[in-house]
Formats: structure tokens, sequence, C-alpha cells
């Protein structure tokens, strides 16, 4: 199951639903990989404030490969990890 299955643009409500639901859980600690936070907060990136927002494929990969260029100015080893699994999966998506 792909986020966009050969669509152009996805609504905020597809993101959202698939975005929870492959999650992942972190190993060790039970938790989430993305918080309720972080995911509003990568909502509000990709849609903006528009509470029917659409976004596209291209907007998506600008979004991922930004997050890779904060992976490498992260200062410690520990943020660099999250960062990279976060990336990894959402690229998977």
């Amino acid at each position: 199951m792909a986020l966009f299955e050969g669509k152009e643009k996805i609504s905020r409500k597809e993101f959202r639903d698939v975005f929870r639901k492959r999650n992942p859980i972190l190993l060790g600690t039970g938790r989430k990989l993305f918080d309720i936070k972080e995911r509003t907060k990568i909502e509000d990136k990709l849609f903006g404030k528009q509470v029917l927002g659409f976004t596209s494929k291209d907007k998506y990969e600008r979004f991922v490969s930004r997050m890779r260029v904060d992976k490498y100015k992260a200062k410690d080893l520990n943020q660099k990890q999250i960062i990279d699994k976060k990336v990894k999966f959402l690229k998977k998506l």
C-alpha cells in the first residue's frame, strides 16, 4: 500500500489515516516513532493551515529531502539516528 498509489495528489485525511496506521513502535522503548505533536507538525508543513488541503508527490519528496539535510545538521549521534529512522519510514510510505 503506497502513499500516493499512482495519484498526483493526496488529501490531508488520506495522509493522516495512512500515517497513523503505519507508524511503527520503537524497539526497547515501546513508544511510537512519531508522537501526535510530530505528526501534526509534519501535516502542517506538508498541507499548510488548510483543513481540506492536498499535497503533491513532489512536495512530499522535497519535505523528505529537507529532513535528510536536518539529519546532517544534528549535532548528537542519537538525534541523527532517530532522524534517519524517520526519513527511512517516510520514504517507505
